[in-house]
Formats: structure tokens, C-alpha cells, sequence
């Protein structure tokens, strides 16, 4: 394991300073080298101090009257230095602890030529002080760990090839806007040529994106879609905190993914922000109307202006006065392209919405969705004779939904102009 720092002191000033020190560095989620958290009952001391001292980026030395007394302290001092010699960097940070700099000159004038802080000024400044050291701006990778960590996450060490991986994903699967395939993507925060910090923060969603996409499209019974039952879609949200903050940042990617939120009796927690998006919409369709507008009309019941986006219909009262089948495509499609919501073949959706399984949804949209998948204008004809409006069906049940038994019904077929 790869620490941040080693702290480097003397047993006397542990309880009055270290132990405060260094528990604060740890809420900040520096990765700490310090004896109470890193050795364990059997653990061989000199043999884990010096593999501390070697896998440490820097050393916090506390100086004090005690420290220049003990041995073992100056043991650890003299490693650090050497280091400090062979890499040709400035690794040792230096921190005055009840003692002066006239008295660290008596004892080493190299010591004492250094830039210290003391401890005077309390843990909250002495912290702070080291942060900026072991943490600069300029450290993507450290920016991308910490961030991790502040939404839960235990990345490996900085060392670890797991970063390489994340990073060659970041430049072709998550290389916005031309992603892959993946689904449940969101923008990335500070998108473009960004470095430093920004460019760690990016790094971090990097990861994040890819382990829940992934959950989406290797859930336990069937893949994260339109076809799965609210309450899942929302537990599932729930088990990512920052899922959850990008789904209310952008609900309109959420809508594409699984628009089945956006019926008001399965919007949970987006409900507001779906309300606000749709309202928006039908303020600047009315307005599209009002001015003489003939934009939609091709796809609406009476030729009308929309009432809404496609993407929102699910959510007005009267579907925004779209005919069935712009609201199946809204519905299987999502936003499209590289967005899109489609995660099986458009005959399984068929299947699941004349199957049991479907039953969760109202009947009303429901039927929509079927008459709208039925007069569907781009079946392939092994799929659909359109003359008779048959349904070509030869379902391998056990796929392509993993895990799962399928109760296939056609109770609703003839009714909806279906022959089986």
C-alpha cells in the first residue's frame, strides 16, 4: 500500500498532539502512516516501519524536546533523509512541537534550516498547512482518489494499475460525447482538456459511471430498462450516491434510461424535477402554437402542435398529444444515439409489454405502448407481416433475459389488432 505520509515522532507527544494530527489528517482522506493505525497485534515493528518509510510520498517528522531524545525516532529520521537524498526531492515536513528554532539548531542546524510549521497555531492550521503539500492542486490522481472516497468508494492505491485502466476508459468509452455503447451515462463533470484537480474530479465520475453502468447491464434478474419495476429502478439508484446526484442534476438522461419514471405514481424522488422540465416544455410549445408554428404536427393525433417534447408526453396528461407510436419510440429509444435507452431487441419489448410481466404498467399506457409498437414503421419483416399485423414469434425463453421465467400471455393480441 501506497501512504500519503509517515509520521515520524516520539511517544511522549502522542497523546497531547499526534494522535489529534493525525486523525485529522485521516478525516480528510489523507492515507496516514501512523503506528496506531497501521500495526497490528504480530506485525514484526521494524519490519513495518521501514516498509512505511519506503511506501510513504512524504514524512511528517515532529520535532520536540522528546523526539531529539529517542533513537528510534532519529532511526526514522535518518531513512526519511536518505530518501530525501536519493530522490532528489523535498519529502521530510518538519514540524516544531514545544521547541524553538535556537534549540533545533543546537542539536541539527540542518533541521533547522527548514521551513516548518508549529504546532502553536492548533491541529486545524497544522493540518491544513501539510494538506497543501501532500495535496497540491496540480495531483489529478490524488483529486480523483479523494473524490471517490467522499461518495463512498475504496479505490486501491495510486500505484495500482486499476488507475491505468480507469484513465484508457476515460479517452475511448467515456470520450464525451462520442461514447460506446454503455448505458447510464451522464455528462462528466469538467468535460474537455481540463488538468489538476478538474481533470482528477473527472477521472473519479470516470469510475463511478463505469461501476454502476455496469450494475445496470449485470443486475441480478434482468438488465436496468424500461421494462423493470419501479421500486427496483429507485433501490437501484439509492445503492449509488452519486448516481443519485447526477440523475437529479440531469432527470432528463433519467427519463431517456427508464422513462417509466416519469409516470407520477413511480417518480419517487424526481418527481419535482420532472414536474419543472415538463412545465417548461409546455410553456414553449404553447408559445411554438400561439405563433403559427408546424412543428410536431406530423406526429400528433389531430395534426396540432405538440403539447410537449416527445420525451416528456409519458408525463402529460394526455400523452402531449402524440399518436401511439411517437410515444413507443420516445419510450424505447430514449434520447437516442449514443444515449439510447434500447438494451434489447424491439421484439423483446413487444413480448414483455403482451407478456404478465408487464402488468405493473397502467392499463392505459400500457395499451398505448402496444398500438404504438404495433403500428411501428420499422419491423422487419421476419418480425411483422404488416398486411395481417401477425406477430412473427420464436422465443427462446431463456434468453435474451438473464435469470428470469417468462409467462408469455397474447390475452391482449386480437383486441389490439395482433394475430398469434
Amino acid at each position: 500500500m501506497l501512504y500519503d505520509a509517515f509520521i515520524c515522532h516520539a511517544s511522549e507527544d502522542k497523546e497531547a498532539f499526534v494522535r489529534p494530527l493525525a486523525e485529522a489528517l485521516a478525516n480528510i482522506h489523507l492515507s496516514i502512516w501512523y503506528d496506531e493505525f497501521s500495526l497490528s497485534v504480530g506485525d514484526s515493528l521494524r519490519q513495518t516501519i521501514d516498509e512505511g518509510l519506503a511506501k510513504s510520498r512524504f514524512g511528517i517528522v515532529v520535532l520536540s524536546p522528546s523526539f531529539f531524545k529517542k533513537g528510534w525516532a532519529q532511526r526514522e529520521l535518518d531513512g526519511l533523509v536518505a530518501r530525501q537524498i536519493a530522490e532528489n526531492q523535498r519529502i521530510v515536513l518538519p514540524i516544531w512541537h514545544d521547541i524553538t528554532q535556537s534549540e533545533i539548531l543546537k542539536v541539527s542546524p540542518p533541521l533547522a534550516d527548514v521551513v516548518a510549521v508549529n504546532s502553536t497555531r492548533g491541529i486545524e492550521y497544522v493540518c491544513k498547512e501539510l494538506a497543501k503539500k501532500i495535496r497540491p492542486e496540480e495531483s489529478p490522481l490524488i483529486a480523483a482518489r479523494d473524490e471517490l472516497i467522499r461518495y463512498g468508494q475504496e479505490p486501491p492505491v495510486i500505484s495500482d494499475e486499476w488507475w491505468i485502466d480507469i484513465i484508457e476508459l476515460k479517452e475511448t468509452d467515456f470520450s464525451w460525447p462520442f461514447i460506446s455503447s454503455r448505458r447510464w451515462i451522464f455528462p462528466l463533470p469538467h468535460r474537455g482538456y481540463v488538468s489538476g484537480r478538474k481533470r482528477g474530479i473527472n477521472i473519479a465520475w470516470t469510475a463511478m459511471q463505469l461501476e454502476w453502468s455496469d450494475a445496470a447491464e449485470n443486475s441480478e434478474h434482468y438488465k436496468i430498462s424500461q421494462m423493470t419495476p419501479p421500486e427496483i429502478v429507485h433501490d437501484f439508484v439509492s445503492r449509488f450516491p452519486a448516481l443519485s446526484e447526477v440523475c437529479h442534476q440531469h432527470p432528463d438522461y433519467l427519463a431517456g434510461y427508464v422513462p417509466q419514471l416519469l409516470l407520477p405514481q413511480f417518480s419517487g424522488q424526481f418527481s419535482s424535477a420532472f414536474d419543472d422540465l415538463l412545465e417548461k416544455s409546455v410553456i414553449e410549445h404553447a408559445k411554438e402554437a400561439a405563433g403559427g408554428s408546424i412543428n410536431g404536427t406530423a406526429l400528433t393525433i389531430d395534426g396540432s402542435v405538440p403539447l410537449c417534447d416527445s420525451e416528456w408526453a409519458l408525463r402529460h396528461a394526455t400523452l402531449g398529444n402524440y399518436r401511439a407510436e411517437t410515444v413507443a419510440n420516445k419510450w424505447l429509444d430514449g434520447m437516442g444515439g449514443s444515449f439510447g435507452a434500447r438494451c434489447y431487441e424491439q421484439i423483446d419489448y413487444l413480448v414483455w409489454l403482451l407478456s404478465d410481466e408487464s402488468a405493473w404498467l397502467p392499463k392505459k399506457i400500457r395499451d398505448v405502448l402496444l398500438l404504438g409498437m404495433r403500428d411501428w414503421s420499422q419491423w422487419a419483416r421476419s418480425e411483422l407481416a404488416f398486411g395481417e399485423r401477425r406477430i412473427c414469434l420464436c422465443v427462446d425463453f431463456s434468453a435474451p433475459m438473464k435469470k428470469r421465467e417468462r409467462h408469455f400471455s397474447m390475452t391482449q393480441a386480437p383486441a389490439l389488432g395482433f394475430k398469434s
